[in-house]
């Protein structure tokens, strides 16, 4: 009997058919890892949204420089126990916001590419601000939610 030299139909079709198969194990696990790596994404976005709320909240978004805080801080205490001191009127309402822009401008300098959306779709993400009591962010796609400086991942 007489052997053939190369590559025979059937040969080819076992070899096409042993990597299709091992492409379809490996796929379901890159495919997972992608996710991951972009929910992680996502929610340490969402840590820097409400960082960013908490800083616009104790700046009285902007107006007080934490400097100025600690000094105003300083100078109440010295002004009661000195009576004919003059006192401050100036009062600044503390808010959280829900304005994106107003948030980009706490945002420290090379930051300034920071995006406001889910990195799954560039959907933005759903903020919440209520007065000086209460914030959230949350991820349109179910990443996750900060409340009040909380992520909601981690109670898990």
């Amino acid at each position: 009997m007489r052997m053939r030299k190369g590559l025979m139909l059937l040969d080819a079709l076992i070899i096409i058919l042993a990597v299709g198969v091992i492409a379809s194990l490996l796929m379901p696990y890159l495919r997972t890892e992608r996710e991951v790596k972009l929910r992680n994404a996502c929610r340490n976005r969402m840590q820097i949204i409400s960082n960013l709320e908490l800083k616009y909240f104790e700046t009285a978004g902007g107006k007080i420089s934490p400097e100025e805080e600690k000094a105003d801080t300083t100078e109440t205490a010295e002004k009661s126990k000195d009576k004919k001191a003059e006192k401050d009127t100036t009062t600044y309402i503390r808010t959280f916001t829900k304005n994106v822009e107003e948030l980009k401008k706490m945002l420290s300098e090379g930051e300034d590419t920071f995006d406001f959306v889910c990195p799954l779709d560039g959907r933005p993400f759903i903020i919440v601000a209520r007065d000086s009591f209460f914030f959230s962010i949350s991820c349109p796609n179910g990443h996750g939610q900060v409340i009040m400086g909380s992520p909601t991942w981690e109670n898990k």
